[in-house]
């Protein structure tokens, strides 16, 4: 049980310190324009998987901690009214089969909820991080090689292309 705890414990405070802000990103990014580059910073992959293993866990690690938080608060609540409609199915008590029926119910959506919100917090994030660090220049150096063939003869040349963005 402690091991968990320490995990969640950990991932709140890295969530902290990155200092994300979804609910402002949202209004000026779209995560369907969002592709794939080297160099982001959250893995929309990886928040989509651990939101399936624990929900909000991926939120947390994409630096949003609250809204994890909630995640996990509402899965671990329909978690205990299905516990609490367990107990009560063994008892005989009434009301046990709603309970249980409303907890499941409540589990999987918050868990497929806190997936597809995990995968567009990433996205949205990754999309305000390249925007805000951009460079205004951007320069690329390659080696280039070329063999021609003429007839009988062969010909190598060799030299360095440069690529400039800005």
């Amino acid at each position: 049980m402690k091991k968990p705890i320490l995990i969640i414990i950990s991932a709140l405070l890295i969530c902290t310190i990155v200092n994300a802000q979804y609910r402002i990103n949202k209004t000026t990014y779209d995560y369907h324009d969002y592709r794939h580059q080297a160099g982001d910073r959250y893995s929309p992959t990886v928040a989509g998987v651990t939101s399936f293993f624990l929900p909000g866990l991926g939120q947390m690690l994409s630096g949003e901690g609250g809204r994890g938080l909630c995640f996990l608060g509402g899965y671990l609540g329909f978690g205990t009214v299905y516990c609490v409609g367990i107990v009560r199915a063994f008892d005989g008590g009434g009301g046990a089969a709603g309970l249980l029926y409303t907890g499941m119910a409540g589990l999987i959506v918050v868990d497929i909820w806190s997936i597809v919100d995990a995968i567009r917090v990433a996205k949205v994030n990754n999309l305000a991080f390249r925007d805000k660090n951009r460079t205004s220049l951007n320069l690329k150096i390659r080696p280039y090689i070329n063999r021609t063939d003429y007839l009988m003869t062969s010909k190598l040349t060799t030299g360095i292309s440069l690529k400039f963005t800005f």
